[in-house]
């Protein structure tokens, strides 16, 4: 049976998702993986979601707009002996990072979600399969514009299945996160990861930290935005960045050689994020990555990306961990 779905999000639960890097694309996605035919994003405050029939509906606010959501339905709310609200008629499943109670009310007509803020994407089975007991669909996820679903820039995914040739950008078909991809790849080979970074000043490490416990795995990062902290921190060659320039395969090699040793794996970038700063030769969006194997020969990689400063950064984190995977998988 087709179920039409849709996530209703207030703005504190928007800034809630912003500030964990989720894009509303990734919760379209897992819900269409879980069996909806269908699914539109609401604003909570909008109110245009009351004009739209659906079975499946999933609010994502802080509490107070969660209990006049339900007052909308009829439902009816309560203060249990503990002093802590409580829906009657719905039953409770309790999430995690923050500890917070997930309320799942059904009937025969839709199923309703109400979930405070908090982790939404990596605890996803865990309210998703109150909608669906069975088993998910497959959900492919592309490095680029290959699927007709967006995640986010440098990221898409579909439901359609690739029977004969599997395109080369292809990532996984289980709607995994590209940093739950690298973190159980790199937990599989038995490997710690470290990263030198400019352009993207952090952000391929603090990427694969939004996932809870990887310190197994992630050492340490470092920024390393002037030259002069290319040098120092991770022994570039100064010569290099005279003869060559920051932005350049010979300067993010060594970044990632200095990073890396025979224990741990390292990327490092260097580009030109914008709005200024490029040129004839070296234009906006023209970054190096590059990345250190123990035991294999650095590989490296040029981009020549497009877009606003933040999605250029966006899209060198994406490919960054891409060039990992493609060197893992």
């Amino acid at each position: 049976m087709l179920k039409a779905a849709q996530w209703i999000i207030s703005e504190a639960g928007l800034n809630s998702l912003s500030a964990a890097g989720i894009t509303t694309g990734w919760l379209k996605a897992w819900l269409l993986s879980a069996g909806a035919s269908s699914v539109s994003i609401h604003v909570l405050e909008s109110g245009g979601w009351q004009h739209e029939s659906a079975d499946w509906r999933l609010f994502f606010a802080e509490e107070s707009e969660l209990i006049q959501a339900a007052r909308s339905f009829g439902l009816q709310v309560e203060n249990n002996d503990s002093g802590e609200t409580d829906l009657i008629d719905a039953h409770h499943l309790l999430l995690e990072n923050p500890q917070r109670m997930c309320w799942i009310y059904q009937s025969a007509q839709q199923s309703i979600l109400f979930i405070s803020p908090g982790d939404i994407a990596y605890q996803r089975e865990s309210y998703l399969s109150q909608l669906n007991e069975g088993d998910f669909l497959p959900l492919h996820v592309f490095a680029g514009d290959e699927g007709d679903i967006r995640l986010e820039p440098g990221l898409s995914a579909t439901l359609v299945a690739y029977e004969n040739q599997i395109p080369q950008n292809y990532l996984n078909n289980r709607g995994l996160l590209i940093e739950e991809q690298v973190i159980e790849a790199l937990r599989k080979h038995g490997l710690a990861i470290r990263t030198v970074e400019s352009c993207t000043a952090g952000g391929i490490a603090a990427r694969l930290c939004r996932l809870p416990g990887v310190s197994d795995v992630v050492d340490r990062s470092w920024v390393t935005y002037s030259n002069a902290a290319k040098v120092e921190e991770v022994g570039v060659d100064s010569q290099l960045i005279t003869d060559f320039g920051a932005v350049s395969r010979e300067v993010v090699t060594a970044m990632a050689e200095g990073g890396g040793d025979d224990k741990y794996c390292c990327i490092a970038v260097s580009g030109i994020a914008g709005p200024g700063g490029g040129t004839a030769d070296k234009p906006v969006g023209t970054v190096w990555v590059a990345l250190s194997l123990p035991g294999c020969e650095t590989v490296s990689r040029c981009l020549s990306l497009s877009g606003a400063r933040h999605e250029i950064q966006s899209q060198t984190v994406i490919a960054a961990l891409v060039l990992l995977l493609d060197a893992l998988l």
